[in-house]
């Protein structure tokens, strides 16, 4: 019980710090702070934040794979219909955005973990969960594909081409939308979403 009790309350400092990392990182000014100013807010001492969490780097991660970990369970919630999959991809879509749209404050540390330099320095152990992320996306989207292709609803080709097509429109999209007016140019977000929802519809269904 001891031994449980003691994991329990690890389990929630490291939270702590987390809340208060994503705090301090949801701003234009997160490139600046310091792990003094994460373990200040989170009312710790500096040691204690590096007992969780080898560097500001870690942290950034394991927020960047607790917001997708946050998808994935808010998607996992949708029920799923055989005789309407077209329509749930539409769902889906939709979601995802709403998702996106109502947790800006992940924009950040969400773009930063996808650059280049980030990723060549990533620690193996971060690829690897972030592997196992990505292969569960797969795991709940494709079962989806694959029965709209034996229903000739979408045209049949590799669930990992749709995967390309999908994910380039939509980060695309959520890039424009995360940076605010000055490049949502052709609409409000309203229209916007609607317009790259249409299209995003359209590459899934290919030419059937």
């Amino acid at each position: 019980m001891k031994s449980l009790r003691k994991q329990r309350e690890f389990e929630r400092r490291e939270e702590d710090i987390l809340d208060a990392a994503l705090t301090l990182f949801s701003g234009p000014g997160w490139e600046s702070v310091s792990i003094d100013q994460i373990a200040k807010l989170a009312e710790i001492g500096k040691g204690t934040v590096y007992n969780h969490f080898a560097s500001k780097d870690e942290l950034l991660f394991r927020l960047m794979l607790r917001f997708y970990e946050g998808l994935l369970f808010q998607l996992k919630q949708e029920t799923f219909d055989s005789n309407q999959i077209l329509t749930s991809f539409e769902r889906i879509f939709r979601l995802a955005f709403k998702y996106h749209l109502e947790h800006r404050e992940y924009r950040y540390v969400v773009e930063y973990c996808k650059r280049i330099d980030f990723r060549e320095r990533a620690e193996e152990a971060w690829r690897s969960s972030f592997l196992d992320l990505d292969r569960a996306f797969g795991e709940w989207g494709d079962p989806m594909l694959l029965s709209a292709m034996e229903q000739g609803l979408i045209a049949n080709r590799p669930t990992g081409h749709i995967h390309m097509g999908m994910h380039a429109c939509f980060n695309g999209a959520i890039e424009m939308l995360w940076a605010g007016r000055d490049w949502c140019l052709h609409g409000d977000e309203t229209e916007i979403l609607e317009a790259v929802t249409a299209f995003m519809m359209a590459g899934v269904i290919g030419h059937c």
